[in-house]
């Protein structure tokens, strides 16, 4: 059979305005979701990360902490046959803290939070947003 002419058959992608509006939400839902998704298990793997880190930290720290300690006492004797052992105490003990105090901003300066940004999920997203941008045009 043909159509008279004149008629414009009626195409799948002609749908109306309220069915398009709801796909369009429907999609954009579905996309939020998606993007929270991958959010939260960008998230669940730097967690790990920083958990396995933090693990090896403390035991490393502990076994560190037990040498450094003992090392300490060997220098102040040390320096107790030369000098006052109050003094060799004393001049140790400055050493230490700067030392200490150089590791500590270190450390601060690797688990600064720009670290753990979510740089997928962020890319992504604004990837989509120029996509709608671009449709909305």
């Amino acid at each position: 059979m043909t159509q008279p002419t004149g008629v414009v058959p009626t195409d799948a992608r002609e749908r109306p305005l309220p069915e398009l509006l709801s796909d369009l939400w429907e999609n954009s839902e579905r996309l939020v979701r998606q993007e929270f998704q991958l959010a939260l298990v960008e998230l669940d793997s730097r967690i790990a990360q920083a958990k396995s880190g933090l693990v090896h930290a403390a035991v490393g720290g502990a076994v560190l902490y037990a040498g450094v300690l003992a090392l300490l006492a060997a220098v102040i004797l040390l320096l107790a046959e030369v000098i006052a052992p109050w003094l060799a105490a004393a001049i140790v003990g400055v050493v230490t803290l700067g030392a200490g105090f150089a590791l500590m901003r270190k450390a601060k300066h690797e688990t600064a939070p720009e670290k753990m940004k979510l740089e997928r999920t962020t890319q992504s997203v604004r990837k989509d947003v120029r996509t709608f941008q671009e449709a909305l045009k």
